[in-house]
């Protein structure tokens, strides 16, 4: 009855602190029917349940709160110690795994992107491929951290999917191995070919993700632009999941002056829990001309980037709505004397453009629509360099609609300032 003694003195010990308040007396004894509930219920199971080596209190505590938070939201979730351990190494740029970001859609364990020349990627693992078994094991039933710790681990085993892909209606078998994922989160860095843009210099860079090293990958590789002679910038944030709201903001700071309002988060008290991130003091600024490609898979950070430069005026939207991936999530570690090595990772506020416009639930329309159907956006990543023609590939080439009308409208830009500049 450790268990719960220890329930009974956390509950006891809490309603001890405001006595005299009446509303706080009765929330302290909800909690204490809480916990004595719960209590009852491990004991219970300890007594009765068949197999005694599932009856471990550690198992069953981390299970009830596994269940617990993810009936919040699909964003919520308890981290164990391994869990922990995983998270804080999400964003490091290196793991071993098999190149897959994946997440929660219509409560189905489903592909968001594969990293280029990952494990995935090189298998054909799409984009919207629902995740149906695991080593044999059904997902049905599994939380997205339990995949992602099911999909990651040492490299060099072998991990079985059987993936359903929507698009064709049938199961597809895939065996991967892990490898250490290196993840460069700015690709396809280079000039569009002049038969697209008839002559005019038109960067083009893809950010595939927001990692630590984003800012200083998009430094180079603007640089490099520069000395191509790029007059304008084609920012392809198409599939980009997101990660880190800083590195989000580090890149809207390369467009905007120093303390321009980037994205702001408002909590259960409104107004009254307003943070705004301001842009930052960047080593290289970008003056020219921008359009952001995004699509129904752009999300979080990648949103903030979007709905911030769009807001600013500093860049063209084209593509089609965005994710609507605007919760932001805390990961809160738990007291250590009470439990060492596990935290919660809580959603706790939802961000806000700089018009103050929400982006959860609603994501980030595009200033010019473009969209492709499904069967074209799995064909981009089937050519070597997705979102990039090149000059001649005619044979299994795609068409990128929403690539052309950002080439259009740069190039309309461009012929629209010559021509004032000739009049004047």
């Amino acid at each position: 009855m450790i268990f719960f003694c220890l329930l009974m003195g956390a509950a006891f010990g809490s309603s001890q602190t405001n006595p005299t308040a009446h509303s706080v007396a009765q929330g302290e004894e909800g909690r204490y029917r809480s916990a004595l509930l719960f209590a009852n219920v491990v004991e219970l199971v300890r007594d009765e349940y068949l197999d005694p080596q599932k009856t471990d209190y550690d198992k069953m505590t981390y299970a009830a709160l596994r269940g617990l938070l993810s009936s919040l939201d699909p964003h919520s979730q308890f981290l164990d110690p391994e869990g922990y351990a995983m998270i804080r190494t999400e964003t490091e740029g290196q793991f071993g795994g098999l190149g897959i970001s994946v997440g929660m859609l219509e409560n189905q364990l489903t592909v968001n992107v594969p990293i280029e020349g990952g494990p995935a990627f090189r298998a054909g693992i799409l984009p919207g491929d629902r995740i149906m078994k695991i080593d044999g094991q059904g997902t049905q039933k599994m939380s997205l951290g339990e995949a992602i710790r099911k999909l990651r681990g040492k490299p060099g085993a072998t991990v079985q999917l059987a993936i359903f892909r929507p698009t064709e209606g049938k199961v597809l078998d895939f065996s991967l191995i892990r490898e250490m994922i290196q993840v460069p989160t700015v690709t396809d860095v280079s000039l569009l070919p002049d038969v697209m843009t008839r002559g005019e210099k038109i960067g083009y860079l893809r950010i595939t993700q927001f990692g630590e090293k984003t800012d200083k990958e998009f430094d180079a590789a603007v640089a490099r632009l520069e000395k191509d002679g790029a007059a304008s910038l084609v920012m392809d944030l198409r599939d980009n999941p997101g990660g880190l709201v800083d590195e989000a903001v580090e890149i809207v700071s390369r467009f905007v002056p120093e303390k321009t309002m980037v994205v702001a988060t408002e909590g259960r008290k409104g107004s009254a829990g307003r943070f705004e991130y301001l842009s930052k003091a960047a080593p290289r600024k970008v003056r020219w001309p921008t359009v952001i490609l995004v699509n129904g898979n752009t999300a979080s950070a990648a949103e903030i980037v979007s709905g911030a430069l769009q807001d600013l005026g500093k860049a063209i939207i084209v593509g089609e709505t965005t994710f609507g991936k605007g919760s932001v999530q805390t990961v809160q570690p738990v007291d250590r004397s009470v439990a060492p090595a596990v935290a919660v990772r809580l959603t706790t506020a939802h961000y806000t453009t700089p018009s103050h416009r929400k982006i959860h639930g609603v994501g980030i329309e595009p200033d010019i629509l473009a969209r492709m159907t499904k069967g074209e956006e799995q064909a981009l990543y089937r050519v070597r360099s997705p979102g990039l023609k090149k000059a001649g590939d005619s044979e299994g080439s795609v068409t990128d609609e929403p690539l052309d009308r950002a080439v259009d409208a740069l190039r309309g830009w461009k012929v629209f300032v010559r021509r004032s500049t000739a009049m004047r």
